[in-house]
């Protein structure tokens, strides 16, 4: 494996301002390998202390021959197990390492390998870092890392595909002098003096029930967005947004101005402005999604069309639910298949309709068929009028869905306005038509003479006494379907939609018809040949900046907001030398010391002020004020009696922490559940639920504390979730238990000397409830 010290020498601090692009780009060349290695070596390390993540191998096949020829391998899983994923990293040995450092010190052989391609679950192909002689030697596996999020990032790094894709904005990054930012220069953006945004906003603003901060956050972008193609227009508009200050809301209000803001340049300039939306995880892009959503739905702004919007990433590890599924890619390209196929789609639908209605030879040919078939059968054959109404609720039914799904998957304006009229006039006639086919009125001879060509010398004639009754409903019925045809054969000429079940072309047809675009940051790589007008990143802080840089060069950007949170979790950096030379930085800190104003969301709904005041005084100046949903008398409550079980309340359990790499405290894990199992009696008692979040900064006690619980449905009325302080970022419960592990004569408190990471363990209580319980040591 490569040496600990292998870059160590090499590595230099990431400048704060760099002399040109492509100095910028290299200088996160070296810190980057360096992380490369020190994620290998974790990872092994924390294998190796696991060794149920070790996969044994069944075989090993060369598939290629010769000295100049890649060495690639076949590897074949032994038993029940599953391939590791593309361009993953692993480890072939004959047994797992001693030391991460050192796997072949006892002379045991071991092979780095790239994972080229996966076959199915047991199989899969490799590229080795060496030629391997004897293939047997080999009989186990891990998986270090996944490789696909650093080549995207590397591949941002390449100074003349920056040129190509988005120069200017990396270059304000850069914070190349030829391209400053006007806030270093003393330029404020121009306000946009059209008129549009003002029209816009102050009818929809209101209706959200904003706070001043989370108003002027959102007036400061769209004025900034409007006037982002001038020169003297900011790229970049900064939100800061803390703990539970209404960030996700602020950011979905946003999202729907900018949509509706699209919907308006659409119509009143013919052009379209698209917006991209990233996040680090492939949870938080879908919580931003979710309540974008929930709020157009709420506020009537999309019409019952979500073809307009698009998610896309990895199913298997995205919390796609019933609402999600509805904008998600996959989901859209199955349903849209149907939709566009030739052979069963929409135009095949139109063309079974204008045969039905318009072709009486044909119908009658497929009524005698199926007469035939049923004397084949020994079945009674049925009736014409039964045929026919049967026939029209087929044909009909099959048609309407089809159409019901391209209104809701496809963009109105690729369907255009007149088209999604004349679906939704036809829609209209076919049901009006099939409750008149469905009279009484309609017999077997209406039937005949409005659907059929008789036979030679067969005459149909009305029924006795009701001549001027059948001709009345024969001319209706025959006025309808000319009605039917003519709007048929005018959706058949203009409505344009790709004529395919590909699925590769069907993708390509939603992404680039979608206004607004949700993925991660790594997935927005797939995006490179699209053109994307605005940029939004949320959780921006927690990003490292060179992984910024993959959206930052789509192809088009003209403005980026960032919403993040600098006193809380940056990017996880596993070397201490790429960490001292500053990779973990984010872009939106970069842009803070570059000079860009941060818009503060100052108004906090989530904890008591008892709780809040602590992180408001250490981490935010006391810029924060407490919303009037936590300062009201009833937000203060007591789950269990006596005073000593507050807001905030302090336990100090004195019991020494066990040793080893990961620490944990079971006089802790003792005390933590006499606390659940008293506010499980107590939620009983009172026929309440409660959500309660448990924290531990060591993974260690994180496994202890899940061990002791057990099913945590047990625990019902509560509602438990045990995590590390990392994993509770973004989240928030009624009811917090911080266990802090460390006790010790040193005094050490390992994690949570970390200030960011004690400010994300001590901010997690959700707004409408109080109580939180957090031990110390001494």
């Amino acid at each position: 494996m490569p040496s600990q010290d292998l870059f160590r020498d090499k590595v230099s601090t990431i400048p704060d301002r760099s002399f040109g692009l492509r100095s910028y780009l290299d200088s996160f060349r070296i810190p980057l390998l360096e992380e490369i290695r020190a994620e290998m070596s974790s990872s092994l390390d924390t294998q190796q202390a696991n060794c149920s993540k070790s996969i044994r191998i069944q075989s090993l096949a060369p598939m290629t021959k010769g000295a100049r020829s890649a060495p690639l391998y076949r590897v074949t899983i032994a038993g029940i197990g599953s391939s590791p994923c593309i361009s993953d990293i692993l480890v072939l040995s004959a047994a797992m390492p001693l030391r991460p450092s050192e796997p072949a010190s006892d002379g045991r052989p071991y092979c780095l390998a790239h994972v080229k391609r996966v076959i199915n679950t047991r199989s899969f192909v490799i590229r080795a870092s060496k030629r391997i002689e004897d293939v047997s030697c080999y009989t186990s596996f891990v998986s270090l890392l996944s490789f696909i999020p650093y080549a995207r990032i590397w591949r941002c790094l390449n100074h003349e595909a920056a040129v190509e894709r988005n120069a200017a904005l990396v270059k304000v990054v850069a914070g190349d002098d030829t391209m400053q930012s006007p806030y270093l220069t003393g330029a404020r953006p121009r306000l946009d003096t059209s008129g549009t945004c003002d029209a816009l906003l102050s009818g929809r603003l209101a209706a959200f029930g904003l706070n001043d901060s989370q108003a002027g956050a959102i007036l400061s972008c769209v004025s900034a967005v409007q006037c982002s193609s001038g020169a003297t227009g900011s790229k970049f508009s900064l939100i800061w947004g803390p703990p539970g200050t209404g960030k996700t809301k602020t950011i979905s209000v946003l999202l729907l101005l900018l949509l509706l803001m699209t919907t308006t340049t659409k119509k009143n300039q013919g052009s379209e402005r698209r917006v991209l939306t990233c996040a680090p995880t492939n949870t938080a892009i879908c919580q931003v999604a979710s309540r974008l959503l929930s709020l157009r739905k709420k506020h009537d702004a999309g019409g019952g069309c979500h073809g307009d919007l698009l998610l896309f990433g990895n199913k298997q590890r995205m919390p796609i639910d019933k609402d999600l599924n509805e904008i998600f890619l996959d989901t859209r390209v199955k349903r849209l298949s149907k939709c566009f196929s030739p052979l069963t789609g929409w135009k095949e639908c139109l063309r079974s309709l204008e045969v039905f209605l318009g072709d009486p030879r044909s119908l009658r040919h497929q009524y005698l068929q199926q007469a035939m078939e049923c004397e084949q059968k020994d079945v009674p054959k049925l009736l014409e009028t039964s045929f026919v109404r049967s026939r029209f609720h087929d044909i009909s039914q099959k048609l309407s869905g089809c159409f019901r799904t391209i209104t809701s998957h496809v963009p109105r304006d690729c369907i255009l306005e007149k088209n999604c009229n004349n679906i939704a006039s036809l829609n209209k006639m076919l049901q009006d038509f099939g409750k008149l086919l469905g009279g009484k009125r309609v017999g077997n001879e209406v039937v005949l003479a409005v659907f059929f060509v008789l036979p030679t010398g067969e005459k149909c004639n009305g029924a006795a006494g009701g001549a001027v009754a059948y001709s009345e409903i024969v001319h209706t019925l025959r006025q309808n379907m000319a009605a039917i045809l003519s709007v048929t054969r005018t959706l058949m000429r203009d409505l344009k939609l790709p004529p395919t079940r590909q699925s590769g072309t069907i993708k390509k047809f939603c992404v680039r018809n979608a206004s607004l675009v949700f993925c991660t940051v790594c997935g927005s790589a797939k995006l490179n040949d699209q053109k994307m007008d605005l940029l939004l990143i949320d959780e921006a802080a927690q990003l490292k900046e060179c992984e910024s840089l993959i959206p930052l060069q789509v192809s088009g950007l003209k403005h980026v907001v960032l919403i993040g949170e600098e006193c809380q979790l940056p990017a996880t950096i596993k070397s201490e030398v790429s960490n001292s030379a500053l990779l973990g930085r984010s872009l939106f800190e970069r842009l803070s010391l570059l000079g860009h104003k941060k818009h503060l969301l100052n108004m906090q709904y989530r904890m008591h002020p008892s709780i809040s005041i602590f992180p408001n005084f250490s981490f935010y100046d006391k810029k924060i004020l407490d919303g009037p949903n936590v300062t009201q008398s009833g937000h203060e409550r007591g789950y269990l009696p006596g005073a000593m079980f507050g807001p905030y309340t302090f336990i100090n359990i004195d019991s020494s922490e066990d040793r080893g790499r990961s620490k944990r405290n079971m006089a802790e894990v003792a005390a933590i559940l006499e606390i659940l199992q008293s506010l499980k009696q107590a939620c009983i008692a009172t026929g309440k639920g409660v959500s309660v979040g448990i924290i531990c900064p060591y993974a260690s006690q994180v496994e202890a504390i899940q061990g002791k619980i057990g099913d945590v449905n047990a625990m019902r009325p509560l509602v438990l979730r045990v995590n590390s302080v990392d994993g509770f970022q973004g989240s928030e419960e009624d009811v917090i238990i911080l266990s802090t592990v460390r006790s010790n004569g040193t005094g050490s408190i390992g994690f949570l000397s970390n200030r960011r990471r004690a400010n994300v363990a001590l901010t997690r209580e959700q707004g409408t409830a109080s109580g939180s319980w957090a031990t110390r040591r001494p």
